[in-house]
């Protein structure tokens, strides 16, 4: 096993370089075959070797990348790397390998456009008739009352950028959460994947206006035909319009003509979740040890 080495493809490296542009405990373990590579390991070091995912709590995905039919040995890879223990806590449960190690699963819900949004529609209208009535008529509401709602996909405002740090914060400390954007690497890590711009990668601010007025931002990350909804925030909702709603219906409706088929809403109990989501995989928390 090599460590330090950041060396893998699409979307894995570039979030992994993202978390190491503003880290420096970030490592990739290679596992190699024959002298061949033939996967990755990428790790965020801890104490006494104890490592995690790459990102911390900021990760909603996690696990190795290895070759279709190749097998491995997760403590033999740990001692590779020279660690004791690797936690996770969003490990694709499907990795047959880290199968032994789980603690528990929950599910991972996403959006499937990839008929296009009528067919996403009327899925979501067969499922939750009332719910997508009660959308629609917040939103013919907002209109009315402000004379317009209009959906930025991509907002160049730096301003929107440090209005959705400032209520996505507001919202961990309303709700009793730690405040993952308290510490200075987590806000420079989403100034990272803000200004990735690659086909395989790239940072997606999306953002929501009742008139002149920003109502609803959401930072996502976008790999090819997949959309991961990272950081979504809302501002005060006095009117009870529903502004995160609202700005997940106007995404959904424009993301097909941007040729995204899938959207990832991550681990979670949110309501608007379950309301959303088309199907889930499996996540699991856990931990390898030696």
């Amino acid at each position: 096993m090599l460590r330090g080495s950041l060396a893998a493809s699409g979307c894995t490296v570039d979030a992994t370089r993202a978390v190491a542009a503003v880290r420096s405990d970030v490592e990739v373990g290679l596992l190699e075959d024959g002298g061949r590579t033939v996967g990755f390991f990428p790790f965020q070091g801890g104490r006494r070797n104890v490592a995690g995912p790459v990102g911390g709590k900021m990760s909603d995905c996690q696990g190795a990348i290895v070759e279709k039919g190749v097998s491995w040995d997760p403590r033999q890879l740990l001692r590779g790397c020279g660690l004791r223990a690797w936690q996770f806590d969003h490990l694709i449960a499907s990795q047959q390998p880290l199968r032994p190690y789980h603690y528990a699963a929950a599910p991972a819900p996403y959006v499937d456009l990839a008929q296009g949004w009528e067919s996403y529609r009327a899925a979501l209208v067969a499922a939750h008739k009332k719910t997508f009535k009660s959308i629609m008529r917040k939103l013919r509401r907002a209109e009315r009352e402000s004379g317009s709602v209009r959906l930025e996909l991509q907002a160049a405002d730096p301003d929107v950028f440090s209005t959705m740090v400032r209520w996505k914060s507001q919202q961990y400390r309303r709700t009793g959460m730690t405040d993952a954007l308290a510490f200075d690497w987590t806000v420079r890590l989403l100034e990272q994947v803000l200004a990735r711009r690659a086909e395989d990668f790239s940072g997606m601010l999306s953002a929501l206006y009742f008139g002149d007025t920003l109502s609803a931002v959401m930072l996502s990350m976008r790999s090819q035909h997949v959309l991961h909804a990272w950081f979504p925030a809302h501002g005060p909702d006095p009117a009870n319009l529903s502004p995160g709603l609202l700005l997940w219906m106007e995404l959904l409706k424009a993301c097909p003509a941007l040729g995204i088929r899938r959207i990832d809403l991550g681990k979670g109990g949110e309501a608007y979740k379950d309301r959303l989501m088309s199907g889930a995989v499996d996540v699991a928390e856990g931990s390898v040890e030696l």
